[in-house]
């Protein structure tokens, strides 16, 4: 009884203790895991390991931080740990999926978390979406995006590589065919590459790092750009929303592309001590305007566009206020079988 005591007694205390750390101290010694929603190839994970290079400095304590690829259902996987199993101490940070993190404001069966409840961190950029194909396939203009079968490579149901070519073929009337199953961007683009697949709809931003010189060749064709504006580095592939044809439809895409402004986002699971989100908000911040990182983004090509997370909380809100009879057909857009 006296051990059972004693060892109560000191769990208390060591508890107590825990509390009453600062932030600093907290960090210091510690480390923190990075956890990336998609493949070791995949753009969330290249950005995770350059953030993790420029982050630590930024946090009090200076904590190291490894980055460790959580891959899966296009980054379900990797939402569901966060919110479900992560640690609640702020040791345990995730960059998760731009796309997938809307997917439980749709009630899809997967998303076993409620992303209003997450504690966003901040991103470094936004995004704009691309629909590439080889040059040899049969997809070269716009008309061909209605005539005929476009295979999609997609690392799964979760990812936008999946989410916007089957929404837009119920919204639209497109033929695009996602071939899921492969196990991130890299994958993808060698399935391109092999003429397994005709091409993908990916980030404006990977794809060019990836594969620009195949575009700027010809090899690789970009046959339609998405985003809630247009991207000047392709004012001659058609954008989406030019391709609506009502107010109904506008407002789908709006739903369904907002998410890109999100870039790669960064977040912590709820029940992270207030003072430690914080802290961890102020250090992304920080991070984005340290002229180390900006000078590195450069030498990489990593366009700099940051977004806090404060910024972020209010647009996922705000994306939940968006009229239930658009969020539910944008559900049955992207699931039409179920």
């Amino acid at each position: 009884m006296l051990a059972r005591l004693a060892a109560a007694a000191l769990l208390l205390a060591s508890a107590a203790g825990a509390q009453a750390a600062t932030v600093e101290e907290f960090y210091h010694g510690s480390t923190l895991r990075l956890i990336s929603s998609a493949g070791p190839a995949s753009g969330y994970t290249l950005w995770a390991h350059f953030m993790a290079q420029f982050l630590p400095k930024h946090i009090p304590g200076n904590p190291q931080i490894i980055v460790q690829s959580m891959g899966g259902a296009g980054g379900l996987i990797a939402m569901n740990h966060m919110y479900n199993q992560a640690s609640k101490d702020g040791r345990e940070i995730g960059a998760v999926g731009r796309e997938v993190s809307v997917l439980s404001l749709m009630g899809h069966e997967g998303a076993k978390y409620d992303a209003l409840k997450f504690n966003w961190l901040g991103s470094p950029t936004s995004e704009s979406n691309i629909c590439i194909a080889r040059a040899d396939s049969p997809i070269r203009t716009t008309d061909d995006l209605f005539k005929h079968e476009f295979l999609v490579g997609t690392d799964g149901v979760g990812s936008g590589m999946h989410i916007f070519p089957t929404a837009l073929n119920s919204l639209l009337g497109m033929k695009f065919k996602p071939i899921d199953g492969y196990a991130d961007t890299g994958v993808v683009l060698l399935a391109v590459d092999r003429g397994e697949v005709y091409g993908s709809c990916q980030s404006a931003e990977t794809l060019m790092q990836q594969r620009g010189d195949a575009i700027r060749s010809g090899k690789i064709r970009v046959v339609l750009q998405a985003g809630l504006h247009p991207n000047p580095d392709f004012p001659d592939a058609p954008f989406v929303y030019d391709l609506a044809k009502t107010e109904e439809q506008r407002q789908a895409l709006h739903f369904l592309y907002a998410s890109l402004t999100f870039g790669r986002p960064y977040l912590a699971p709820p029940g992270v001590p207030a003072e430690r989100v914080a802290a961890l908000r102020q250090a992304f911040s920080d991070t984005f305007k340290d002229p180390d990182f900006l000078k590195a983004a450069a030498q990489q090509h990593y366009q700099i566009d940051p977004i806090s997370g404060e910024e972020m909380d209010g647009m996922m809100h705000e994306l939940a206020k968006t009229p239930k009879p658009i969020i539910e057909k944008i559900a049955k857009l992207i699931e039409p079988a179920k």
